[in-house]
């Protein structure tokens, strides 16, 4: 297990989402939220394995596709604001096996544990800074994904 608490937290910009090169059975997403360090020179990548449906919402928010009602991550976006707060940051923290974890900090400090791929969601929509534990960021790559 590789935890946040121990290591710095990088910023990061979202770069899209990546398709998976080839069928792989030990691997149940087809898609991967591409992050990558913010900083100057510093070209690591963070990829997330994330269903199809979340990986739908990050290419439409990307893109800034527009619908005549609100999406999940905007309605999510919508609630937050409604209840007064506001999305502060999104910090991926840790991975234990497979599975990564997030936070979502709002306004007022209140820390609320997501999955990465809402977490990142809510971030595109609402613009707040995404954060990486550092070392999740040195994690290997798997050379089959197409990436933007």
């Amino acid at each position: 297990m590789t935890n946040a608490g121990t290591t710095d937290m990088v910023p990061v910009t979202i770069v899209g989402v990546a398709v998976a090169g080839r069928d792989d059975p030990g691997r149940s997403e087809r898609f991967s939220i591409v992050l990558a360090s913010a900083a100057d020179g510093d070209g690591r990548r963070l990829f997330i394995g994330v269903g199809d449906a979340e990986a739908t919402a990050l290419a439409f928010s990307l893109q800034g596709q527009e619908f005549p009602r609100p999406m999940t991550y905007q309605f999510m976006a919508s609630l937050v604001a409604a209840a007064g707060s506001a999305v502060r940051s999104v910090r991926v923290t840790r991975i234990d096996g497979q599975v990564f974890y997030a936070q979502v900090t709002l306004r007022g400090g209140a820390v609320v544990d997501a999955r990465p791929s809402d977490a990142i969601n809510l971030a595109a929509i609402t613009g707040a800074p995404v954060l990486v534990a550092s070392e999740l960021l040195d994690l290997p790559v798997d050379p089959e994904l197409r990436v933007p």
